[in-house]
């Protein structure tokens, strides 16, 4: 239902993008435009970007504000919407050659093509949505049946043939690592985040064929309920910044039943609409 809701969200403000560049795209077509019309165009523009904005993945979302801020040297929407008819000092109406254009701020290369560039990182955001969140379950569907993978290793009598024990979280590690390669072809572990704030953090795995990280976590009497929440929010918070990263799962592993609610653990941290979606499963 979150995702649904998601999705449509950023299918009106794509519909309503269409609608903005019909209103602005007039004024300096005719060359005249009313205080009320350039305080319609700006408002809706500033509505239509502050609803824009949070939907937009953390990867792209530098991209998208610079289409609107701009700077001193490349003028973009927002010199545009201040200034739409300021005549450009250098223009000479008595040439028709002239080799600068009338506007100080072009309608095309000043708003529209950035605008484009928006309307484009928010539709990519629609697919996003709808290809991440059903592999993350198929993902945890399949990690459902872990403790009956790992129950049939332990209780296997071949002789020479230990079987695995996971008395640490490396050992989990090493399990799951395994388990993924039996689903993905491509599958890295200890990939590193792009370095922020002076320091570099690294994902368990990364699956960039689908642009999913999957981290583990083994519970212990330090690493319950509330300190498993915060570890994940603090880790998702840097791996959105990897540059391949459009879904995180986690596989938390409680055998000594240290969790007391890992029902409301996997409902509370799992968002299908998230940017980046996430979803958690906690095995015992």
């Amino acid at each position: 239902m979150m995702s649904t809701n998601r999705r449509a969200e950023i299918e009106r403000l794509v519909d309503e993008a269409y609608e903005i560049e019909s209103l602005v795209s007039k004024w300096q077509q005719r060359g005249t435009v009313t205080r009320d019309e350039l305080r319609a165009g700006q408002e809706r523009y500033q509505s239509w970007y502050v609803r824009a904005t949070p939907l937009i993945s953390e990867i792209s979302r530098e991209q998208f504000k610079d289409m609107y801020e701009g700077g001193a040297v490349i003028k973009r929407i927002k010199s545009f919407l201040a200034k739409p008819l300021e005549v450009n000092q250098f223009y000479d109406p008595t040439s028709p050659d002239s080799p600068f254009p009338k506007w100080s701020h072009p309608y095309s290369s000043t708003f529209l093509e950035c605008f484009h560039t928006q309307r484009s990182l928010l539709q990519a955001e629609i697919y996003t949505v709808a290809e991440v969140s059903p592999l993350l379950a198929e993902i945890a569907e399949a990690f459902t049946r872990f403790p009956s993978f790992l129950q049939s290793l332990q209780n296997s009598k071949k002789p020479n043939v230990p079987p695995p024990t996971i008395q640490k979280e490396e050992d989990l590690q090493v399990l799951v690592g395994a388990c993924l390669r039996l689903m993905y072809d491509d599958v890295r572990p200890e990939d590193y985040v792009p370095e922020h704030g002076g320091g570099r953090s690294r994902v368990d795995f990364l699956l960039p064929t689908v642009g999913i990280v999957v981290e583990t976590k083994m519970t212990r009497e330090s690493l319950t309920d509330r300190r498993v929440g915060e570890e994940l929010a603090i880790d998702w918070n840097r791996y959105a910044k990897h540059p391949d990263c459009r879904g995180i799962f986690a596989l938390v592993y409680d055998p000594n039943r240290y969790l007391t609610n890992p029902a409301g653990l996997q409902s509370d941290l799992t968002q299908d609409q998230g940017n980046p979606a996430t979803r958690v499963l906690v095995i015992r």
